[in-house]
């Protein structure tokens, strides 16, 4: 039986407050990739300043367990 992949799009910024916060979050899951590629380019064209990026892996998987897992790093330069 093959596995089931997923496809994650996440996202990070910095929330321009007072205290400046960098945010990472997962804005969309799928099994689609078709359906995910089109969300990601949707988010893109109405958000082209914003980071986004797409990720794949089977489903039930120890993300820690692998070589990369989804993740978006922000350094202290995005806080500038």
């Amino acid at each position: 039986m093959p596995e089931t992949e997923v496809y994650l799009i996440m996202t990070g910024y910095v929330e321009e407050t007072p205290k400046q916060v960098g945010v990472v979050a997962a804005v969309y899951v799928s099994t689609d990739l078709k359906r995910t590629r089109s969300k990601l380019a949707t988010l893109r064209q109405a958000h082209p300043q914003t980071f986004y990026e797409l990720y794949h892996c089977p489903l039930d998987t120890d993300l820690d367990q692998l070589s990369h897992y989804p993740s978006v790093e922000i350094s202290p330069a995005d806080f500038t």
